[in-house]
């Protein structure tokens, strides 16, 4: 070999060392980035004329397991998915308390029962009937709260969707960014592999967000889709939505689209997915459940309520139910509708056939046409059944009475003596005019003997069978319709409750982990992955000291072939 050729290898050596200080020197100051994968130097031998002449550098970059990327990207999804349960359901869970707590459903329903029990040993105290009321507005009060958490969390799951909705385009706009500044570029650079590294990780951090897939075509360039829709391409195409704001158990949620197009039912994964999940589904089953608990419990109630009388009768009834004159009766039997003096003593009975009166109408203009009742349709769309004067009270027995589809007795029908008023565990409430005065509530039955006459006692001071009714009410089985995932049974009314608390917490302690099993999978992809090409520092140290010294050994062939060259010309000199 010539002097030149030596001179001319030494150089191309001290090159290709110095290329690779700089590679391994990078690779230790990126070790902690995220996604970052270890570069190296691909080297070729330079030949002229069948010599060697020397080394070159041909690629410096990182080849990866496109599978191994695939797969944490699937993995991501789930990971986001499951992570999105816990937190939202331990805090309804932790609404709901535990079985035996003090303030739990099923003890405040057990503690209404209790107090009926003593009422019906000791009916004509207002203090116990105030002990009553108090432990009935417990439960609407426990209702209407815990369906405030599960609408409350569903109003932070949607605000959330919004948010997400934006770091998703975030990333989208990133990713076509890195397409943009790849486009064109010689894959074989530092800089390529490094713009490669920032865009698999955006495609990782994008995949947690939602379901994406994904594919990178023969020119570098990433597309992304979620179901048929592309979202990156030529061009970012972007996810749109629109936050629902104050969420109620009736909130009609919209779509999240992408250019005009509904692209909700293609979201199934990632953080989206779960957030969708769990305000649509998961949440309001939980609220059916308190919703099916709230009406049976109501029902069950007011049903014995309404076949009773305050002593010795109240001023007036007024319907929970809204009607209008027009509508239609349909009804059987009798009802007796009595005014009473304030010994609970009959001063007027009408004794109302069923099968006469076919409208609302039709029964105002029956309760009218005596002589110490009234009846009124309010402009609130309830009816009210009054006393014609202050010496009389009144009083309604249901005698045998059916009156709607459901074979109700008249007075359930309307609601005249609801103790709970309201349609779901939402807007559960005590009825107003109790709360104000305990006396209300009734303890006992009227007389429905066909023989009653004037003066005879129609409701007796500490009447109790109503009491008695609503006591062993509650000790017996009530039919639940199935709901939110817990099927149709039959049940005491504080052992659903119970029952629906041991759903909620074993949700919680389910999603604890699959978060937790999502999560190590997660983990363990990505370790495998930084093991398999991220930075490892003691072999990046090892590497510089063997570059080190075949850059000190380039450089001494240069200083010796220089000296060689110089004794040469001395020679010629």
């Amino acid at each position: 070999m010539s002097i030149r050729a030596a001179q001319t290898a030494a150089l191309s050596a001290l090159q290709a060392s110095q290329a690779g200080i700089a590679v391994a020197s990078n690779n230790i100051a990126n070790a902690s980035v995220e996604g970052y994968t270890a570069k190296t130097q691909s080297l070729a031998t330079n030949t002229l004329a069948g010599a060697t002449t020397g080394v070159n550098v041909t690629a410096t970059g990182a080849t990866v397991d496109n599978y191994l990327l695939k797969s944490i990207s699937s993995s991501a999804t789930d990971s986001g998915y499951a992570d999105v349960f816990t937190d939202p359901l331990t805090t309804v869970s932790s609404a709901f308390g535990t079985v035996g707590e003090d303030d739990s459903l099923a003890t405040l329903i057990t503690d209404l029962e209790t107090s009926l029990a003593t009422l019906a040993s000791n009916a004509s105290s207002t203090s116990q009937k105030s002990l009553v009321l108090a432990d009935a507005e417990d439960i609407s009060d426990s209702l209407n709260n815990l369906s405030e958490t599960v609408q409350s969390e569903r109003g932070n799951a949607d605000q959330k969707i919004d948010e997400t909705v934006e770091q998703v385009n975030n990333l989208l706009y990133q990713i076509q960014s890195y397409n943009e500044q790849l486009t064109g570029m010689d894959t074989g650079t530092v800089a390529a592999s490094e713009l490669t590294d920032a865009r698999n990780q955006a495609i990782n951090d994008l995949s947690e967000l939602v379901n994406v897939t994904y594919f990178t075509d023969s020119t570098n360039q990433t597309q992304i889709y979620l179901g048929g829709t592309q979202l990156v391409g030529s061009q970012v195409n972007e996810l749109s939505y629109t936050p629902s704001g104050a969420v109620s158990a009736d909130t009609t949620f919209g779509d999240i689209t992408v250019n005009g197009k509904a692209v909700t039912s293609s979201i199934d994964g990632g953080t989206l997915g779960g957030l969708i999940e769990l305000r649509d589904e998961t949440l309001p089953d939980i609220q059916d459940q308190l919703d099916n608990l709230a009406v049976t419990l109501m029902d069950s109630v007011n049903a014995i309520t309404n076949l009773g009388t305050a002593y010795p009768g109240a001023d007036e009834l007024t319907s929970s139910q809204d009607v209008a004159a027009g509508d239609a009766v349909s009804g059987a039997g009798t009802v007796r509708l009595v005014a009473t003096d304030d010994n609970g003593d009959a001063a007027e009975i009408l004794d109302i056939d069923l099968s006469t009166i076919s409208t609302v109408q039709d029964l105002v203009d029956t309760i009218n046409a005596s002589s110490n009742l009234t009846a009124t349709l309010n402009t609130d769309g309830t009816l009210t059944i009054a006393a014609a004067n202050d010496d009389v009270n009144v009083a309604i027995v249901n005698m045998d009475a059916v009156v709607g589809d459901d074979d109700q007795g008249f007075s359930d029908y309307f609601g005249f003596n609801d103790m709970f008023t309201g349609t779901s565990a939402a807007d559960m409430s005590l009825n107003s005019a109790w709360r104000d005065n305990p006396s209300l509530l009734p303890s006992g039955s009227g007389a429905s003997d066909s023989a009653l006459a004037l003066g005879d006692s129609v409701i007796a001071v500490g009447s109790a069978d109503v009491a008695t009714s609503l006591s062993a009410m509650f000790d017996e089985n009530q039919s639940f319709s199935a709901a939110g995932g817990m099927g149709a049974t039959s049940s005491s009314l504080s052992n659903y409750a119970s029952e629906i608390l041991s759903d909620v917490a074993r949700q919680t302690s389910d999603a604890q982990t699959n978060a937790d099993v999502a999560d190590a999978a997660y983990s363990d992809l990505v370790e495998s992955f930084s093991n398999q090409y991220g930075v490892n520092l003691d072999e990046e140290a090892l590497t510089l000291t063997n570059l080190e010294s075949a850059y000190s050994a380039a450089a001494s062939v240069i200083d010796i072939t220089k000296s060689m060259m110089d004794t040469l010309l001395e020679m010629v000199q």
